[in-house]
């Protein structure tokens, strides 16, 4: 079957200047590859306005709206099409750039590909592309499915929710809540698109027992992401300033950002630099191998929309921390494998760590492995299974090649 996919992030191990905030989309696609399909990426990359200055002499603008083929990653084809931001804080294509990169999607496609025709399209993040996917030229099923970002969007340009919905035949969301949000907008979803665990990754019973088994140590507190004002790291840190000379603990936070300045500082002021180690970016492997001789992964961010990071954590034997009414509350079920506090809420957060570091270690052990197991239900096989499904329907809607309005 021929997969297209557009979306707004999609990694390129060539392409360091650009940014990735997440490689979930890279992940599923992969799994597809796997399952036997053909899967192809179309990565629409937009250059924000106020790194304009910054990157002239460093990008070719003679690039700029031009479909370009890239390197494969992993069995996926990728294209990629750069354009720029012309509005301050816009993370949108005004209409005269939707109408120029339509064009150049169907060009490219008939000029280097006229024999391809995909089976189905999947768009993520569409708000993105409204104006952009009703002028291609494919006649196939189309599904869309939102992130937190379309959130922001459709509460700010409703008028874009009509044409969405009749551009697309499906509908999705990436995790439950997000759904509920949606709804809230007046959007009805019918499928999740939910990230999974490469299985191999998960962490086996006999690795799990050694690690909760060890002598008793500082509890060490793990978080992993970028470092920006919605992840809410300064929460976590005042949470833990209480602690000072009170609860032995080790807390590593790994990732860069604009708030890492601002972060050592707080550490500093509230005197637990001592206990605080800030690591910058760290390969995937190598944040695991830390998540593995972690006790706690916190991140109580907001506006998120699932966070892989969440799921790693869990499959590496950590008690994990996330936010109410974000993308993980579902997944994590307070107190049943994992525990859920308000966005940012630094008191809430520091009952919450005070909770778990008097805890007995049968109850700390039963809250961290029922996450794993919660985990070992998501794998990356059984979640990019559940999403094509979905899209495609019944076993026997796919073989009938039925389309189905949502």
């Amino acid at each position: 079957m021929n997969i297209l996919v557009i979306t707004t992030f999609y990694p390129h191990p060539e392409r360091n200047d650009l940014l990735r905030d997440t490689s979930a989309i890279h992940y599923i696609a992969r799994e597809w590859v796997q399952q036997g399909h053909q899967v192809t990426v179309l990565h629409c990359y937009g250059h924000y306005f106020r790194e304009l200055i910054k990157e002239l002499g460093k990008h070719d603008f003679r690039q700029y709206g031009k479909v370009q083929e890239c390197p494969e990653n992993e069995g996926v084809k990728v294209l990629l099409i750069e354009n720029q931001f012309w509005l301050r804080n816009a993370k949108w294509y005004l209409p005269f750039q939707q109408r120029r990169i339509a064009k150049a999607i169907n060009h490219y496609f008939h000029e280097k590909q006229p024999n391809y025709q995909p089976d189905v399209l999947l768009v993520h993040f569409p708000t993105n592309y409204v104006g952009i996917v009703e002028r291609l030229d494919f006649s196939c099923k189309k599904a869309a499915v939102f992130h937190k970002t379309d959130v922001a969007t459709v509460n700010a340009k409703p008028w874009v929710c009509p044409r969405i919905q009749n551009t697309y035949d499906l509908l999705g969301a990436r995790t439950g809540q997000l759904q509920k949000k949606l709804a809230k907008s007046g959007i009805k979803t019918s499928f999740l698109a939910q990230s999974g665990i490469d299985e191999s990754l998960i962490m086996t019973d006999a690795a799990f027992q050694k690690k909760w088994s060890a002598e008793v140590h500082p509890i060490k507190i793990v978080y992993a992401g970028n470092l920006v004002r919605d992840k809410k790291v300064d929460a976590i840190l005042a949470a833990l300033g209480s602690w000072k000379d009170r609860i032995p603990f080790e807390f590593t936070v790994i990732g860069d950002g604009i708030c890492m300045p601002s972060c050592i500082k707080l550490a500093q002021t509230l005197g637990i630099a001592g206990s605080c180690r800030f690591t910058g970016r760290m390969t995937r492997e190598k944040t695991l191998a830390e998540f593995r001789k972690a006790d706690v992964f916190v991140m109580i961010s907001r506006l998120e929309t699932l966070g892989l990071v969440y799921l790693e954590a869990m499959s590496q034997g950590c008690i994990v921390i996330g936010s109410k009414n974000e993308g993980i509350d579902g997944i994590i079920v307070d107190q049943k494998n994992g525990y859920l506090v308000e966005s940012g809420n630094a008191e809430e957060l520091r009952m919450r760590l005070e909770y778990i570091a008097a805890a007995s270690e049968d109850e700390k052990k039963s809250i961290a492995y029922a996450g794993v197991q919660t985990i070992r239900q998501m794998t990356s096989k059984k979640t990019a299974e559940q999403y094509l499904d979905q899209v495609l329907g019944t076993p026997a809607e796919k073989a009938a090649g039925s389309p189905q309005k949502g």
